[in-house]
């Protein structure tokens, strides 16, 4: 793609130039000179006035471009910022926008619209996806061409899409950067604050905006750990954790070949009620494991099994000794303390108390949750400099210990951003685990996250006594939880429970115990088959062939397209059948259910998947011929 497409250095006001920003020193709307320099395959748009520098920096690592951009305080007194967004300036007038809603229980959830006026996304909040998801796409009405952008929120952001007037004619920009709600940042003499990341490109695709191309560029930038096969205790008994239980549950999960096994909320606390001790990260010794957390991790170590537990850092109750011993270590807003991790003091005394607990408990996995949120920084800041405590926060735990794995969580998918994809492994993808919503789900995050990132859950119970047709007796039923809390519930066919687990990471949270003992033993088969693929999804891409309410087709691939994974997801459907189109490479010839079939006859004319059934799953499997 050609960079100078998407901007214009000078025109016409609101129209032009690549930034837009107002403060203490002016605004700067494209009406300036910029100059450019290039070194080492990156252009360098520079802007200056007086107090400060604007750079632009453009790389181009294989289909997709990044911008870097950074504000420079060049004066000897502090400047402040109140508008700070990148700018793009689009041909033409009239598109489509695509953006994502972003909710509990309802993560990612797209949809295009017509820009008519005015089309914006942004963060309502400190975390990364409260409100919506950082992604917008543009598809142009007349051309048929489709440009995505991706923002990597290190601040609370706004993306916008804008159709306003000039001299009879319409133009249309695109502005991603700062959230100006409440923006007042104070940028230090000489210091160099910079802007959300911005990964684009154009896509052939409509329904997953090439998302194969962010996927790749990010496999190769930021590459995944292996991750473990693992088991969260939470949808199995949120917070009413029974040891007796828990060590019951760690030899079905070592004979099952789990890896890694993780207390949830509950274990914390200094009586019945561990919610108002949130921020007082000690055992519970009155109720949950009463003492006896140093038992279960061994349990689970002799398993040969990675410990973990759960962990809130940036909340804490009113009511906690954390918030009464260290009051300047807390923000309050919205009736809520918030750790200030914009205090570097703060930063380093709840590292110190993870690590003692890491210590204590010989844990390799945590789960970070964050469960609550505020809509505008105090500070002024935008949540700049919290997020960047933040990150320093996991850095250092990263020092101190290399090999610890760490799920991100928000409330579920509220901070699942390729920003904190770059220093965390892999994310709850929601507290809604259901297997149907759950594809939907996956769909959606697909398009702006890669696969290896995204942890899928198994969450299920069997219960035994339902009449069924064609039985004289009554039968037992697997059933799947449905949504965040068990109070929906959902009979899905084994295939579609299987299928939606594969792609990233591996996870069950449910009643391994209670498991019927066949469904315990394919469990088994699945978790082995999975370790043996592992590898293969660590470093897939993802094209999403078919969206629909009632059928969905993901393809898993290496980028050379020599082996692929395509999964077949059906809801309640009357359709029979289905051709489905993969990508293939159409020089080579295809193993295909034992048969050979030409990469040119598989593009052209697909492949048959035939007796489809509702709620279930199939899978086709593609490997080129050597």
């Amino acid at each position: 793609m050609r960079l100078e497409n998407y901007f214009r250095l000078q025109g016409e006001l609101g129209f032009s130039g690549l930034f837009f920003a107002t403060g203490s020193f002016g605004i700067v709307d494209g009406d300036g000179t910029y100059t450019l320099s290039e070194e080492n395959g990156k252009k360098t748009y520079v802007y200056e006035n007086a107090s400060i520098r604007l750079c632009a920096e453009f790389e181009t690592v294989g289909d997709v471009c990044i911008r870097r951009d950074r504000l420079v305080n060049l004066s000897e007194r502090p400047v402040e910022i109140n508008d700070l967004v990148s700018r793009f300036c689009l041909d033409g007038n009239r598109y489509d926008v695509y953006t994502q809603y972003n909710a509990w229980q309802h993560e990612s959830s797209g949809g295009w619209q017509s820009l008519t006026t005015q089309i914006k996304a942004e963060s309502c909040g400190m975390r990364g996806c409260d409100g919506a998801a950082p992604i917008m796409g543009f598809h142009h009405c007349y051309t048929q061409k489709n440009t995505v952008f991706h923002l990597l929120p290190n601040a609370q952001w706004q993306m916008v899409a804008k159709k306003f007037p000039r001299n009879e004619k319409e133009l249309v920009v695109f502005e991603a950067g700062f959230n100006n709600i409440g923006l007042r940042l104070k940028v230090q003499p000489h210091e160099t604050v910079e802007l959300p990341t911005i990964i684009f490109y154009s896509a052939e695709c409509q329904i997953d905006l090439d998302a194969y191309k962010l996927h790749s560029y990010y496999n190769k930038a930021y590459p995944r750990r292996q991750t473990p096969v693992l088991y969260n205790s939470w949808l199995h008994c949120f917070d009413n954790l029974d040891v007796d239980d828990l060590l019951a549950q760690a030899d079905a999960a070592r004979d099952m070949g789990f890896e890694a096994f993780m207390i949830d909320a509950g274990w914390f606390g200094k009586g019945e009620n561990w919610a108002v001790s949130v921020g007082d990260w000690t055992e519970n010794m009155v109720s949950g494991p009463c003492g006896r957390l140093a038992e279960i991790s061994r349990r689970v170590r002799d398993r040969g099994m990675i410990f973990g537990l759960w962990f809130e850092p940036e909340r804490a109750a009113g009511s906690s000794l954390a918030v009464a011993e260290h009051p300047d270590y807390y923000m309050v807003a919205n009736n809520t303390c918030f750790l200030d991790f914009a205090n570097p003091d703060a930063v380093t005394y709840m590292a110190d108390i993870i690590t003692s607990q890491i210590q204590k408990y010989s844990i390799g996995w945590v789960k970070f949750d964050f469960n609550a949120s505020t809509p505008v920084d105090p500070s002024g800041c935008g949540f700049y400099r919290y997020l960047q405590g933040q990150r320093r926060f996991i850095e250092m735990l990263r020092e101190r210990f290399p090999d610890l794995y760490i799920t991100n969580c928000a409330s579920g998918g509220y901070r699942m951003d390729l920003y904190q994809a770059q220093f965390t492994d892999s994310f709850w993808l929601s507290d809604n685990q259901g297997p149907l919503d759950g594809v939907d789900i996956v769909k959606g995050t697909l398009m702006r996250m890669p696969t290896a990132c995204i942890e899928r859950w198994n969450v299920q119970k069997y219960a035994y006594g339902f009449p069924r047709y064609g039985h004289k007796e009554n039968v037992g039923v697997m059933f799947n939880c449905n949504n965040g809390t068990w109070d929906s519930i959902v009979a899905v066919d084994d295939s579609l429970a299987e299928g939606f687990l594969q792609g990233g990471p591996m996870g069950f949270s449910c009643d391994l115990v209670a498991l019927p003992k066949e469904y315990a033993r394919r469990w088994a088969e699945v978790i082995a088959e999975y370790k043996q693929n592992r590898d293969f999804y660590q470093k897939a891409v993802a094209y999403i062939l078919v969206d629909t309410p009632s059928i969905s087709v993901i393809q898993y691939t290496d980028e050379a397209l020599t082996h692929s994974e395509i999964f077949v997801f059906t809801k309640t459907t009357r359709a029979y059948d289905l051709r489905v189109y993969p990508r293939v490479d159409t020089s080579a010839s295809y193993r295909y259910e034992e048969t050979s079939m030409a990469g040119v006859c598989i593009a052209e004319d697909g492949l048959l998947v035939s007796s489809l059934q509702d709620n279930s799953c199939q899978i086709l499997k593609l490997t080129i011929e050597k």
